[in-house]
């Protein structure tokens, strides 16, 4: 017997991916895999995935389950089954699932833990050699390229500071902040995915899978490439300018009377348009603001004048003007404002799932941002009980009831079910 992939009609239909991960950034590759239509079976401890611990909570028996609004979001469309893996019986059954899994995925500070499993890459390459072998860690491997600080842990706010992001992100004066998402951990995974799906590419043209080193770090010094250019070709270090940007202006956040706008204006036709829009003619014939190298030179006065404008009128009302002339313009939004916009809801990016099990109560999280036109991704199913699939996956499998039995009362096996 074997695993038999979900039924989805995503383009990854028929993909089977063992997901060891933990945290943030490898769970965050994982659900978009599942979300296009891969099968993702997530190995949690008997403990489970400590994101089970993190809020927010719909209520006290919530918290107990492990159903969380982190885990809800990000663990969606999952399988789980909860193994010891201290126990050799559930290394066993982990390698059985390796064999028939195109890809393995995991996240530790190195994949030097595994061994212990006998889940390493050499192990696994045995079982299986067209598996792609994937490693997210904070400072990578040493297996392809050299690593200095390979097995150090790290978190997202470390890595949005040594990549430089954190060093051009603040206010004029030098005070820095951390971007408020976690990118060094979302687009590490989505680095992952999209490393993951070249080697599956390659696996189905050759029979071979591979190793895949990802590093958070090395991700977020591409994501942060404008610092390495810009010292590059200059010699001097950027530091962070607000919301402005380097190279042009107008480009900043602009205060309403009940929030705040964005604007931009480059090319110069967005100029005009942003003219004909305030309809202040000074900015149509002051020589300080008639170039794009003039402007740079002389934002503040220009944001001052535009200001002007803007803290006269909602976000609506300037919104509205704007839209209407084509401008570079943008409301900036808290999450309400994103429950309450039509275009969000239209394009299916607020999705509703199943809350508490069994009760029908409904939550909202995030929807796929791909959009397909014969293979749509989607949001199956909520995210899983910790181990709610362990026996339908060791049926698959070819464990009897008996032996299921066996593995659960032995510790070896958590099952969990609503």
């Amino acid at each position: 017997m074997m695993i038999q992939p979900e039924d989805r009609s995503g383009p990854l239909n028929g993909y089977k991916i063992l997901d060891l991960t933990r945290a943030y950034a490898g769970p965050y590759a994982t659900m978009m895999l599942a979300d296009l239509g891969a099968t993702v079976i997530k190995i949690e401890p008997p403990e489970g995935d400590p994101n089970r611990q993190l809020g927010p909570f719909l209520n006290e028996e919530d918290k107990d389950m492990g159903l969380g609004g982190f885990n809800a979001s990000i663990n969606r469309n999952k399988r789980s089954i909860a193994l010891n893996l201290k126990k050799p019986d559930a290394q066993k059954v982990a390698q059985q699932l390796a064999a028939e899994c195109d890809a393995m995925i995991f996240n530790f500070s190195t994949p030097k833990i595994l061994e212990k499993y006998h889940l390493d890459y050499d192990t696994i390459l045995k079982i299986n050699p067209k598996i792609v072998y994937v490693s997210i860690s904070g400072y990578g491997t040493n297996r392809i390229v050299p690593s200095l600080y390979e097995g150090k842990p790290t978190i997202d706010m470390m890595m949005q500071a040594e990549s430089g992001t954190l060093s051009i992100t603040g206010s004029p004066a030098g005070e820095m902040y951390k971007v408020g998402p976690g990118i060094g951990d979302t687009y590490t995974g989505t680095v992952a995915i999209v490393a993951m799906l070249a080697a599956l590419l390659k696996a189905k043209e050759t029979g071979k899978g591979q190793f895949v080193d990802i590093a958070m770090l090395d991700s977020m010094i591409m994501l942060s490439e404008r610092v390495i250019y810009q010292y590059s070709y200059t010699g001097v270090s950027p530091g962070p300018i607000g919301n402005r940007h380097p190279l042009q202006a107008p480009y900043s956040l602009y205060n309403t009377n009940d929030g705040a706008i964005v604007l931009a204006a480059f090319p110069d036709r967005y100029w005009d348009k942003l003219v004909d829009a305030l309809g202040i003619e000074v900015l149509r014939t002051d020589a300080r603001f008639t170039t794009r190298a003039a402007r740079l030179r002389n934002q503040d006065a220009l944001d001052e004048i535009i200001t002007s404008w803007t803290s006269k009128r909602s976000k609506k009302e300037a919104m509205e003007i704007l839209d209407g002339i084509g401008c570079l313009a943008s409301p900036v939004n808290v999450a309400g404002d994103l429950f309450a916009n039509e275009h969000v809801q239209k394009r299916e990016m607020l999705v509703e799932v199943e809350g508490h099990p069994g009760t029908g109560q409904k939550v909202r999280i995030t929807g796929t941002p791909f959009k397909f036109s014969d293979t749509p991704a989607k949001i199956y199913h909520r995210a899983p009980l910790n181990g709610e699939d362990s026996r339908s996956i060791l049926s698959q499998l070819g464990y009897s009831h008996e032996e299921i039995d066996r593995l659960i009362s032995e510790g070896s096996v958590v099952h969990n079910h609503v």
